[in-house]
């Protein structure tokens, strides 16, 4: 183990062990560096697109960080969701997660494909009641992508991955306390959402959106495409200027082969979302599998969608509001188990 996941594994059990402490003391420790640099969207002129209503927290232990909503975290935040993006592309944290993110922060619904505005926020539009129900997301970089680009190699492997998501769970637990925590990722980011559901028990969910699968020939099949179709990423991904990153992308073929979360019972709850249309999953055993896991886990439960490779595309209306749906009624039964617990 490289020292500096030691030392990351330290921080973490300290944190563990001091329990309810603020921001400023989180400062004070070097957990958290604080930035007022810009967040923008990705594919506009000259590379500046859309400004975003985040701004970058650092957690320099863990060589990463996430992306904190400008908008406050008040008592209708009534959970915590940490979104987790893919890896291997130089697509740091992607745009969709500051989409999907927005829309359960409660932003009003503005949808810039299907030309559609309200007053009411997508939740309140999907949820009965008032709008009342919201969750404090946190958009989140995973190692060797971007904000963290010099972490450790290591960092990339089950046990890095591993840390450094418990580090987050902590850091944000602390932020905002009394709420319970969720994981939601995409490809790299749902497989993190899982082994972390499978290690720990504080966990009030997971959400996988089309994990990668370890099995030799569909992960085979998988590296081949990708690399065969590496100089169009950019046009299968509908993201201009995205190629695969060279360290993230040897991480990403180097340790998912040892990701065997499908032989893994879960500790906590698990969502995961497939879809047919994927291009980076396009083998023809990639549902079944991932059916073959959800079957074997009574705590896991899965929908296979008729959509393509991002389930988060807000500008793909009809399907955002069904995966959102699916997203949001799993959220609300997690919370509601929670409370009967307590």
């Amino acid at each position: 183990m490289s020292s500096e996941l030691q030392k990351l594994e330290c921080i973490n059990q300290e944190l563990e062990k001091l329990g309810d402490i603020d921001r400023h003391q989180l400062l004070e420790m070097n957990v958290l560096r604080e930035s007022q640099e810009l967040v923008h969207r990705v594919g506009a002129t000259h590379g500046i697109g859309q400004q975003l209503p985040f701004t970058k927290l650092y957690l320099p232990m863990a060589f990463t960080g996430i992306l904190e909503p400008k908008k406050s975290v008040n008592e209708t935040h009534r959970a915590i969701q940490i979104l987790l993006p893919g890896t291997g592309t130089t697509f740091s944290v992607a745009e969709t997660l500051c989409d999907v993110a927005g829309t359960f922060h409660g932003r009003k619904s503005k949808n810039r494909g299907g030309g559609r505005k309200s007053n009411q926020s997508l939740l309140t539009q999907l949820l009965p009641g008032d709008e009342t129900f919201r969750v404090a997301s946190f958009p989140t970089d995973l190692p060797l992508n971007g904000m963290g680009s010099d972490a450790p190699f290591e960092f990339a492997s089950k046990q890095g991955l591993m840390t450094v998501m418990r580090h987050v769970h902590l850091v944000l637990s602390r932020l905002y306390p009394d709420r319970p925590v969720f994981m939601a990722g995409r490809s790299q980011g749902g497989i993190a959402a899982i082994l972390y559901a499978q290690h720990y028990e504080d966990l009030a969910g997971a959400i996988a959106i089309n994990p990668p699968h370890p099995d030799p020939e569909l992960f085979r099949f998988t590296v081949q495409y990708l690399e065969d179709k590496a100089n169009v990423l950019a046009d299968l991904l509908h993201a201009p200027g995205v190629t695969l990153h060279d360290r993230s992308w040897k991480a990403y073929k180097t340790f998912t082969p040892s990701f065997d979360y499908p032989s893994m019972r879960s500790l906590s709850p698990i969502l995961t979302l497939v879809s047919l249309g994927d291009p980076f999953n396009l083998f023809p055993q990639y549902a079944h599998a991932l059916k073959a896991f959800s079957d074997n886990d009574e705590k896991n439960q899965l929908h296979i969608l008729d959509a393509g490779h991002n389930l988060w595309d807000r500008k793909s209306t009809d399907m955002y509001r069904e995966v959102i749906n699916l997203q949001a009624q799993f959220i609300v039964a997690q919370i509601s188990k929670v409370g009967k617990k307590k």
